[in-house]
């Protein structure tokens, strides 16, 4: 088949014999990046669009694209959530059940793939152009059923018996400019604006494009149908009317693109008996298609569609982009209100099921409805960055809370924990090189003796001499057992007669109980004295010992210049206090954040 560009004659070949069966309807004006004879390239593969089919469901339009390979291959090209899928017709080895034995999210095998059914609908056709493998007219009938992959789509067409399979993958419009490729996206048909009042309130509204199905009131609130004669209203506000941050219709360029505002959605849910209300803005950028920007308390984010299903969904952590998300809510959204301009049939009341994932600063959303589900991938973003694209009248609310994508501002972690090796292994080998160059020098050393009947010994030591300022260190060793000893000791300087005087108690006990052999104590003590200024010094030694009917030995004595291991353990107790504060408080940001999800921390 093949149709006029010029007369929209519709002409079907067959066999040898060429048919006129009447005139093709007019297609629709919309965004679509592509045009006949647009050429671009799938992994390598040249290829030139060829054909067209405008198909229009429930809530809007979407085009397939008929697709001639340099190769030989043909395939379709179709557009759908700011995403190109690119399929080929394959034949299964396992025959197909009914369209309607398929629900929303429920797993499917195709020749051994697992795959996720995405979307189920029903569509009609619209218009044709170009040239297309088979006879199609308008309004027929074409019923689909979608379904996704971690690395893979799937399209089910119904409109034959048995039922058509179209095998590939979603892809961005940048991987269809691949180097070599002929042109640039084709520009969208730039069409007036279609101005007419809101069947409400008689407020001008505006439809941008024949892809527009759902405008907005932003007076009254009244959601208007701007394809039908008689101006539909799809949907009236049910609650008093909340003004857009973001202007409708103001442009500004965000991460690179330049987008313009083209709607806004107010959404809500609730949550344990509470309502919580958030903010989505439609943009459209001719570079990148649709995207979202979401408001929730003052923080947002920047959404697009996923190509891919993701991974490990069934494991309960998903991974998309080589990163893992934890689930973190799960809740019920009701549109409650709508300004602007929608392309496809939006109301106050439309509700889906959402299950949000996060892995700062990226969230991952599944929304689901009884026809389709759709994944979207958001990064957060600061609202000056909002504020510096869109330059909104007013200014925009500060954050409040912690976002559920928000980044921890102390997510730094591992550089505290690099910074703590770095440090740590310096003040290691600081140590170990003042330690080595101790000189650990004995001054004096003596064996006291009491004997068994004997409690108490004095004893003075023989001048020793200090030549410049020292630490010294009295180390004392006894053969106690199940006993104590006390040492009175008075470290004199005989020039000046001041006298450093400590007390040192060495006690040691063991015996055995129901649990077996205990001890406690110890036959050693050291007592360290840091700058021991120089000097010629006596050491005086009063031992006290309880009378046990045993000969005690005790030896004294004094080192100077020893390794000092306290200041080391204390500077690395500094080092550690610094990720410590920054883990904890990362860990009471991580709690503020998890407090508004269905997994609290301190729940598990």
């Amino acid at each position: 088949m093949a149709v006029c560009a010029h007369c929209r004659s519709t002409l079907v070949r067959r066999d040898l014999d060429l048919d006129r069966l009447g005139e093709m309807a007019v297609l629709a004006e919309d965004r679509s990046p592509f045009a006949l004879r647009w050429r671009g390239a799938y992994r390598k593969v040249g290829f030139e669009l060829i054909g067209r089919l405008q198909l229009r469901y429930a809530e809007g339009y979407w085009n397939e694209w008929y697709a001639r390979f340099d190769d030989g291959r043909l395939g379709w090209l179709s557009e759908g959530s700011g995403l190109c899928y690119l399929t080929f017709e394959r034949t299964l080895k396992t025959q197909l059940p009914a369209q309607e034995a398929f629900q929303i999210g429920m797993q499917a095998r195709l020749d051994g793939v697992a795959y996720t059914v995405s979307n189920i609908e029903t569509a009609h056709c619209v218009a044709a152009e170009g040239e297309l493998p088979f006879h199609v007219e308008p309004g027929y009938a074409a019923p689909s059923v979608d379904l996704r992959a971690e690395q893979g789509f799937a399209s089910l067409d119904y409109s034959d018996t048995p039922p058509k399979v179209y095998i590939g993958e979603a892809l961005s419009l940048d991987e269809l400019l691949a180097p070599g490729t002929a042109n640039a996206p084709a520009q969208p048909k730039r069409v007036a604006a279609r101005a007419f009042k809101c069947t409400s309130c008689g407020a001008p509204l505006t439809a941008r494009s024949g892809e527009i199905h759902a405008v907005g009131c932003q007076h009254c609130g009244a959601v208007i149908d701007p394809d039908s004669a008689e101006l539909k209203i799809l949907s009236r506000a049910k609650r008093a009317l909340e003004i857009p941050l973001l202007g409708i219709g103001s442009s500004g360029r965000l991460r690179g693109h330049d987008y313009v505002v083209l709607g806004c959605l107010l959404r809500s849910c609730v949550v344990d008996g509470l309502s919580y209300f958030w903010d989505e803005y439609l943009l459209h950028s001719e570079q990148r298609g649709y995207a979202w920007l979401v408001c929730n308390d003052g923080h947002w984010s920047l959404g697009q569609p996923c190509k891919t299903a993701p991974q490990n969904l069934r494991g309960g952590k998903p991974t998309l982009n080589k990163r893992q998300y934890a689930h973190f809510s799960q809740y019920p959204a009701v549109v409650e209100q709508v300004f602007g301009e929608f392309n496809w049939q939006v109301k106050a009341g439309d509700k889906v099921k959402v299950d949000d994932y996060i892995a700062p600063p990226f969230m991952l959303s599944r929304e689901r409805d009884k026809k389709e589900e759709t994944w979207t991938e958001a990064e957060y973003l600061q609202p000056d960055e909002v504020a510096q694209a869109f330059k909104p009248t007013q200014p925009l609310p500060h954050p409040t809370g912690v976002g559920a994508n928000q980044p921890s501002p102390y997510r730094d972690g591992k550089r505290y924990l690099m910074a703590l090796l770095v440090f740590g292994l310096l003040t290691v080998l600081l140590q170990i090189v003042f330690s080595s160059s101790a000189d650990e020098a004995r001054l004096w050393q003596q064996q006291l003796t009491l004997d068994a009947d004997q409690q108490r010994l004095s004893f003075t030591s023989a001048p020793f001499r200090l030549d410049g300022q020292h630490n010294l260190a009295i180390r004392q060793h006894s053969n106690l057992d199940n006993r104590w000893v006390y040492a009175d000791l008075a470290l004199i300087n005989r020039q000046s007669g001041e006298a450093i005087r400590l007390g040192r108690e060495l006690s040691y006990y063991s015996g055995y109980d129901s649990d077996g052999h205990w001890s406690e104590g110890s036959n050693d003590d050291e007592a360290l004295l840091n700058r021991v200024p120089a000097g010629e010094y006596l050491l005086e030694v009063e031992l006290e010992t309880e009378q046990q009917g045993k000969v005690l030995q005790h030896q004294i004595e004094l080192v100077r210049d020893v390794p000092i291991w306290s200041s080391f353990w204390l500077l690395l107790l500094w080092l550690l206090a610094i990720p410590a504060w920054a883990w904890h408080r990362a860990q009471v940001f991580e709690t503020r954040r998890w407090a508004n999800s269905d997994h609290p921390k301190g729940d598990d």
